[in-house]
């Protein structure tokens, strides 16, 4: 049989070699202890985890008892490294673990890296342990014994090359390390793509290119994972011989991690048990325990510091520059604040200066490394003082001489969710300081936000599109003979915008028309209700657009022609905004092969990554700008086109193509244009609002 890579037995005499190695090994283990935290510290009380191949967030893991078909992670991991079959290039020697924020991928790649480094490995190998990052693959390249090598890749969703194109960034990965013996990379669930299952239904697989990688789910800890923590870190008894009594921090311990519920299964809460303690039991989420941590060791700091300097902060100003540096690091992509970057702060907001006499060790939230750089020792502190501040709105004014707008995650939409402010988001003007061009359709949902009309009643629901850039197609450089687009042009949108989830409906215009006593468009016949309106010009959708502006107080608006564009593509750079297979379009739109030859109601067909529906198809859609000819006469913004700035004041700009056109007229691309007085059976609107 092979030698082992991995075994928990291991555990119990790992951080005793570690404390003999301390000094031959001093500047290996300080490098680790730099990126991913105290070596020392982790091996001293680590529990052994469990993993599953079914994600336990799909899951009620009391109900499904598929969910709890678990395996000790060291011996799926030590099976998958001695396994018999040579690097091949098709994903077999390429493993992905993903768990969500706190559950333990870090130290899980930490253990294996010290198992290596304290020579219980078999001779003959090497490991390396590097987080992901914009120099990552040139590191990976230029190894020269890839095929001898372990190669432990940390943290895909913090790397920022990842943001906006994850499967591509997938495939650089894997085709980069395809070379070497074994890989394992870690990613927040959240974060990873949707990818094909396994073409033969094996459990456990996940199609990502053309290669076919074994994937598993770090589990939750189970009470008997807690109860070895607990003992581990707390004996049983303090004192010996006669002296000897059992220990009450144990008992009260216990007792406090009963009060966290299912918040205790996470290692990372765990590790920071004794500050939850010294908060008090109470009722616990994840936003409240995370408040607490950052509360309790900034009250020691305020302490430490009152010693050390004469006008030391108080706690409050702490807060604030935690909050500060993270927004920071947040709004850079960076998981380390630089001397270059700690001294643009100080010039902001001097009281930043207070970190240089910061405890760094021990229970500390925040790390320095041999270069002077900080970091919080956990991403998951760094995205909660983000959402706190934000919520706080302590330091807007800093905060806004920050360029770039701030990256919001699936955890921070966790932590907000936690706080219900996310509802009021929309309304305290702080969504210009948010990046949300990285949340799936099921987070991004949570910012969805309507008005009240002036009788009560609510106005239309609108979806949030976060501000971002995207890649528009030149209508020259599109060849329909050869299915192929090229980019030509990239485009901004500088601020995120509500948009309508579905085009304007005859019940919504109907009302309008009875209100202001105009004359209701024709139906054709084909039924009016929850079918979009047509037979509506560019003119009559700008008249509706400025009354429900007076009813609700709000500015409704028509698209600008690159919102709607960024909107529809939610992040794509595929034909349309599903893929570029036209055989699914039949899904996602309406078109001349499914509409039966007139419109159908709205929001019958799947939505886009963002949760918008029917922007393939249906009907037309005005937007603002002027016609003018190839995406050069987009603006590069979300400003519209003009009439006398290159426009053509008598054209407007219609997207989306329409029940009556083939699906190469419904691409995310395509372009056309109408007199601004016309109407057409095939022609409506969809509202978009600034906010």
């Amino acid at each position: 049989m092979a030698e082992s890579f991995a075994l928990a037995k291991w555990l119990g005499p790992l951080y005793q070699e570690l404390l003999k190695r301390n000094a031959e090994r001093a500047q290996e283990l300080a490098a680790i202890g730099d990126v991913f935290g105290d070596p020392k510290l982790l091996a001293n009380f680590y529990i052994q985890p469990s993993c599953q191949h079914h994600n336990p967030a799909d899951r009620h893991e009391d109900l499904e008892p598929m969910a709890q078909v678990r395996q000790p992670a060291f011996e799926v991991i030590d099976a998958f490294l001695k396994g018999n079959f040579p690097p091949l290039g098709d994903g077999r020697t390429q493993l992905f673990i993903l768990s969500d924020a706190g559950m333990g991928k870090t130290s899980l790649l930490m253990m294996i890296r010290l198992m290596h480094l304290t020579a219980f490995w078999p001779k003959g190998y090497d490991c390396r342990l590097l987080k992901l990052g914009p120099d990552t693959l040139e590191k990976i390249r230029s190894h020269s014994n890839q095929a001898g090598t372990v190669l432990l890749l940390d943290a895909l969703d913090e790397d920022p090359t990842a943001w906006s194109r994850i499967e591509g960034r997938l495939l650089e990965i894997l085709d980069g390390t395809k070379n070497y013996r074994r890989v394992i990379l870690s990613c927040r669930t959240q974060f990873f793509p949707e990818t094909a299952a396994d073409s033969f239904g094996r459990p456990g697989r996940v199609q990502v290119g053309g290669y076919t990688c074994p994937m598993v789910f770090l589990s939750l800890f189970d009470d008997d994972q807690v109860d070895a923590y607990l003992r581990r870190r707390f004996p049983a008894s303090i004192g010996q011989g006669l002296m000897a009594r059992d220990n009450p921090v144990r008992e009260r311990a216990a007792a406090v991690v009963l009060s966290m519920q299912s918040l205790r299964f996470r290692p990372l809460l765990l590790a920071h048990i004794q500050d939850i303690m010294d908060a008090g039991e109470r009722e616990w989420d994840s936003y409240s325990l995370y408040e607490a941590l950052v509360d309790r060791w900034l009250a020691r700091e305020e302490v430490k510091l009152r010693r050390q300097l004469k006008d030391a902060p108080n706690k409050a100003i702490l807060w604030r520059i935690c909050a500060a540096v993270a927004t920071q690091m947040q709004a850079s992509g960076h998981r380390l604040l630089s001397r270059v970057e700690l001294d643009a702060l100080l010039d902001r907001f001097p009281a930043v200066a207070a970190l240089e006499h910061f405890d760094v060790g021990g229970r500390s939230l925040m790390n320095r490394n041999a270069e002077g750089a900080y970091r919080f020792s956990h991403y998951s502190i760094q995205e909660f003082l983000v959402v706190h501040d934000l919520l706080q709105k302590q330091a807007r004014a800093s905060d806004r001489s920050i360029r770039q707008p701030v990256r919001v995650t699936a955890e921070m939409v966790g932590f907000l969710r936690c706080t219900g402010a996310i509802p009021s988001l929309s309304r305290l003007d702080l969504l210009d300081l948010l990046d949300l061009s990285g949340l799936e359709r099921k987070d991004l949902a949570e910012f969805d936000f309507c008005d009240r009309l002036a009788d009560g009643a609510e106005g239309p629901l609108m979806n949030l599109i976060p501000n971002s850039s995207f890649l528009k197609i030149a209508a020259d450089s599109v060849s329909s003979a050869t299915g192929s687009e090229r980019p030509q042009h990239e485009f901004q949108i500088v601020r995120s915008f509500g948009l309508r989830r579905f085009p304007v409906t005859f019940d919504e215009y109907d009302l309008f028309c009875d209100s202001t006593h105009r004359g209701k468009p024709g139906d054709e016949g084909w039924g009016r209700g929850s079918r979009p309106v047509i037979n509506v010009s560019w003119d009559d959708a700008v008249a509706y657009c400025a009354w429900l502006s007076r009813q609700t107080g709000q500015g409704y608006r028509l698209p600008t022609e690159a919102e709607w564009e960024h909107a529809c593509r939610a992040g794509t750079k595929t034909l349309w905004s599903f893929g570029d297979d036209a055989s699914a379009l039949g899904e996602y739109a309406w078109f001349n092969g499914n509409s039966n030859a007139r419109t159908q109601p709205v929001g019958q067909k799947c939505p886009n990554r963002w949760g918008i529906y029917d922007l393939h198809g249906n009907v037309w859609e005005w937007v603002q700008d002027c016609w003018c000819l190839g995406s050069s006469g987009m603006s590069v913004d979300e400003v519209a086109r003009v009439a006398g700035n290159g426009g053509d004041g008598a054209r407007r700009v219609v997207r989306g193509g329409s029940w009556g056109f083939d699906p190469w007229w419904l691409r995310s691309a395509n372009r056309n244009r109408y007199a601004r007085g016309d109407t057409y059976n095939a022609l409506g609107f969809r509202l978009a609002r600034t906010l």
